[in-house]
């Protein structure tokens, strides 16, 4: 028998064997058909490349073939889609690409997904004594930070503490018993029930400058006037240091010459330097004399 005659006999009986294996899995390439020296003489549809079964064991213990397929060039139906191993790779293509597109979109998603889950756990740093503003906390006695500083500047600049004050804790203002003191002026002014001396937002957005001076939150010298002074007068007039009442009247709210003299009296019988000026030091030493 010829050569030729033998390569088609086995051709065919290769490809009904092939046919009756499942066709449902990837191919494989394996060779073509081996037609040596007279391959030349070999029809078209032999001298296509083989796709060769490939029997794959299931995690269930079945075995399954991969397709088993020739490409054949006469049919247009198949060049169009796996002729020869163009068409194989046309073939793995559509699936390769399907199967990372597929992936890629999972990972987007699952980025995009993680991001958004960040950004809502996300929150701000809590807030310490050093990056407070006022109203963020209610201060009372005890407390320091940036608020109090804020809110030691307005009690100062509106008249309800002395400009002198600096009470402080880790550098920054600290709200003592001066502090606490000038708030309760302030809750007074504001004719809230209870003038308690605790600070929150609401006294700070009505905080103006105080219509009745208190004593104590600025320096007395000649010429000023206001409640401040007639205190001043009346604390002086308490421990046996009273102005001329020739020259001061009852009542009277100015700081004039009488009444410079008088504090510097008291100053010197209590060992300060006699200015004549009431200042802090001046003030408080007649408030604790006034007590006894």
């Amino acid at each position: 028998m010829k050569r030729k005659s033998k390569l088609l006999i086995k051709s065919l009986l290769l490809s009904a064997t092939l046919s009756l294996l499942p066709n449902h899995a990837d191919a494989v390439l394996l060779s073509p058909v081996d037609g040596d020296d007279d391959d030349a003489i070999l029809p078209d549809e032999l001298k296509a490349p083989v796709w060769h079964n490939v029997m794959k064991i299931g995690n269930d213990g079945n075995m399954t073939g991969v397709e088993s397929h020739r490409s054949h060039r006469s049919h247009s139906s198949h060049s169009s889609h796996r002729s020869g191993s163009s068409g194989h790779r046309s073939h793995y293509s559509s699936r390769v690409n399907s199967h990372y597109s597929s992936a890629t979109t999972t990972t987007r998603s699952t980025g995009a997904s993680t991001a958004k889950t960040a950004t809502t756990l996300y929150s701000a740093p809590a807030k310490t004594y050093k990056t407070y503003t006022l109203g963020d906390r209610t201060l009372r006695r005890g407390m320091y930070g940036s608020d109090v500083n804020e809110l030691v500047k307005l009690l100062k600049d509106n008249g309800y503490l002395h400009p002198s004050h600096n009470a402080s804790q880790s550098g920054y203002a600290l709200y003592d018993a001066e502090v606490e003191q000038a708030v309760k002026y302030l809750q007074e002014e504001l004719g809230q029930s209870s003038a308690d001396g605790i600070f929150s937002s609401v006294d700070g957005k009505q905080l103006t400058p105080s219509q009745h001076r208190r004593i104590g939150t600025r320096d007395l010298s000649i010429d000023d006037t206001g409640d401040d002074v007639a205190e001043l007068i009346r604390l002086l007039t308490q421990v046996g240091f009273a102005p001329d009442t020739a020259a001061v009247q009852p009542g009277s709210n100015t700081y004039g010459a009488a009444v410079v003299y008088a504090v510097m009296e008291f100053q010197a019988s209590v060992g300060l330097s006699a200015t004549g000026v009431a200042d802090a030091a001046t003030i408080k030493a007649l408030q604790a004399k006034a007590r006894k």
